[in-house]
Order: C-alpha cells, then structure tokens, then sequence
C-alpha cells in the first residue's frame, strides 16, 4: 500500500513539476516571440518621435544655412532694335523699369539634371525675361563686377500639431544690411532688390503617403531631388505655389496650386538618405515673396550653435557636395516601434497570467493530491 502511494506521489509530483515547466517554456516562448516581433516590426518614424530624438522642442529657433548671392542689375536695351538683340540675351535682372516684360511661369529653362558642380544648367526660353539663361554663372557663382557671396540662415517656425518646419516673408530682401548694394539703381525703396539663393535639405523618406514639401516663391524657382529636377517654377512671375508629394510607393509627384498632382518620374527609396536642393532668384524689382513648408518629414538635424544669433538651437545638417550622404539619424533602432511598449506590456502580462495559472493549477494538483491521500489514510 506504501508503496502505491509513494508511486502516485510520483507520478502526481511529475506532473507538477512537467505543467510548471510547461508553463515556464510557454512564457519565455511567448515573451520571445514578442521580443522577435518587435525586432521585425517595420520602424514607425514619425516626425514628432525623430525630432524629438534630435532634442527639437516647440519653438525652439530651428536654422536652415543659406548661400545668398546680391546681384547688381543688368542694363536696359530697346527690344525693338534687332542689333541689339545680342545684348538684350544678356540682361538677366531687373526688368521692372526696363518695360517689355512678360509675366509668368515660364517651364524648361533649366536642364533635368545639376551638373558636376551641382548647379542648374541654362537653357534659355521664349519669354522676354529669360532669352538670357544660356549661361547662368552669375547667379550661383560669385562673378566680379555682377554678383557677391553671402552665408545666411532661414530662421523657421516648427509645429509639434503639425508636425512642420516654416519660414513664410511676403516681403523677403535678406541682403538689405550688405555692402554690395551700394549704388545700385534699382534699390529705391530702402530694399536690396536682386539677388540669388540655394540651399541643401537632407532628409530620409518615411514613405507614409504625407510627406510634402510646399514652396511658394514669386520669380525663379528651381528644386532638385539629388540631381533630378522635380520643381519648375522658372520665370519672372507673380507669387506661385507648388507642392512636392511622395506617395507610400516612394514616387514624387508636384502640382501647381489646385491642379491634380502629376508623376515626375522620380521615385525615392524608404530610409535613404536624400537631399532636396533649392535655387531661388528675385529678378525684378517689384515684390520678393519666399515661403517653404516641409509638413510630416524626417528632416535630418544636428545640435549645434546656431550660427552668429548666440542662441542655443538646433541646425538642418547638410553635405551639398556629398550625393550619397545620409542622415545622422538614418535607420536608428533607437527610434522604436510605436506599439513597441503596448507590445511589451502585453507580453509582460500574457506571460503573468501563465505563471499565476501555472501556479494555481500547481496548487489545485497538490490539493486534490493530499485529499486523496488523507482519503487512503482513512480507509
């Protein structure tokens, strides 16, 4: 009789001890299996995660370098006199005082591709304004006599609800304090009229279906993905918006204003580093209109110094000579999941459950051992 209840001591202790263990390769499967999700799960990046990985705040002063070029204007020629054709190709700014302008967005007077140097290529066009734009040197190069170099910044507005950075100026002259606009004729109104501009913009496409970038600009306006133009806005010609929109497939679309959205024929790669290039040119002097909205993308930011405004602040990081460059933060695992903690939590509890069920079915299995027992004892 010992014997047999020793036996189903046993067998009832095995039992226990295979459910426990059971139990205990079931929680650590699970929380595995979770941890292994996680791993896989696709990176959700969204801008208000990345940028405050970057330690961007609201309000805080966000600068975006600029190269500003001022440009002294071009002399006015009687277009009516055929001799002088040649030197009416020549003139390139100022055509407010100089009477037989037209007006308006003229397309295809740059080439499809920057060159070596990165710079747009002229290509001249139909319109009065802009039969000069063979050669462009001047305006992104310092050219003596005709254009001077100066560094800038773009101070913008970033929005934590919106998640967008913005600089807006419907009266937009950042050269009006440089020396170089002395004894220019057309700087009448206490502004620096004519001048150039471009700059870098690196960021790394989320491919989430609502990344835009929104420019509007009135005069020339080039914007360039890598080396591939994707923005044409070229011409003297009132204020004028174009959108740029990469859709969920990775490809670029641009419209003007409230027209459909048209396929540039650019697609773009999820998590590469890339690099938007803006050229910009007030030729006339009538108005100066800029304004530039990146809305729910991953601009690449450093924390530096911003420069020459003595302020602590963050900085747009950028390589412009560099095609390959990616950003600093790139495909970081820093930047998790957004369900990672849900997950985690889930799992953490999953596996509680099992372990206080694996308990209690210990206990259950130890009980009804013992009230057998006591059974055999009284028999």
């Amino acid at each position: 009789m010992k014997n047999q209840q020793n036996k189903g001591k046993q067998i009832v202790g095995g039992v226990i001890v295979a459910a426990f263990v059971a139990a205990i390769i079931f929680t650590v499967t699970k929380l595995s299996g979770t941890v292994t999700d996680i791993m896989n799960t696709e990176i959700s990046r969204t801008p208000d995660a990345i940028l405050a990985s970057a330690g961007i705040e609201e309000g805080m002063n966000v600068s975006l370098p600029v190269v500003y070029y001022d440009q002294k204007p071009d002399a006015c020629v009687d277009m009516y006199d055929i001799k002088l054709s040649k030197e009416l190709k020549a003139r390139q700014f100022e055509w407010s005082s100089c009477d037989y302008i037209r007006k308006e967005i003229e397309k295809g007077l740059v080439g499809s591709e920057l060159d070596e140097q990165l710079l747009p290529v002229g290509k001249g066009g139909s319109l009065t304004p802009n039969k000069g734009l063979e050669d462009m040197t001047r305006w992104f190069t310092e050219v003596e006599g005709k254009s001077k170099v100066y560094n800038g910044v773009l101070k913008m507005n970033y929005s934590t609800e919106r998640s967008e950075f913005e600089f807006a100026d419907v009266e937009f002259y950042p050269l009006d304090d440089v020396e170089f606009k002395e004894n220019d004729s057309v700087n009448t109104d206490g502004h620096n009229h004519l001048f150039t501009m471009n700059f870098a913009v690196p960021f790394t496409a989320l491919l989430s279906g609502e990344e835009e970038v929104e420019i509007t600009t009135d005069d020339d306006t080039f914007v360039f993905l890598g080396k591939d133009l994707v923005i044409d806005m070229g011409g003297i010609h009132d204020a004028s918006t174009t959108t740029m929109m990469i859709s969920k497939s990775g490809d670029v679309y641009v419209k003007a204003g409230d027209e459909t959205p048209a396929f540039t024929g650019v697609t773009i790669d999820k998590s590469v580093g890339s690099i938007l290039r803006i050229f910009h040119a007030d030729r006339d002097s009538e108005n100066s209109v800029f304004k530039i909205k990146f809305s729910k993308m991953d601009l690449n930011v450093t924390n530096v110094k911003i420069a020459d405004s003595g302020e602590e602040g963050v900085q747009i990081a950028y390589d412009p000579s560099d095609l390959t460059y990616t950003a600093p933060l790139g495909e970081s695992l820093v930047l998790k999941p957004d369900n990672t903690k849900g997950k985690v939590i889930l799992a953490t509890i999953e596996g509680g459950v099992v372990l206080v069920l694996s308990v209690l079915l210990t206990s259950a299995i130890h009980f009804i051992f013992r009230i057998r027992e006591q059974k055999v004892k009284k028999n």
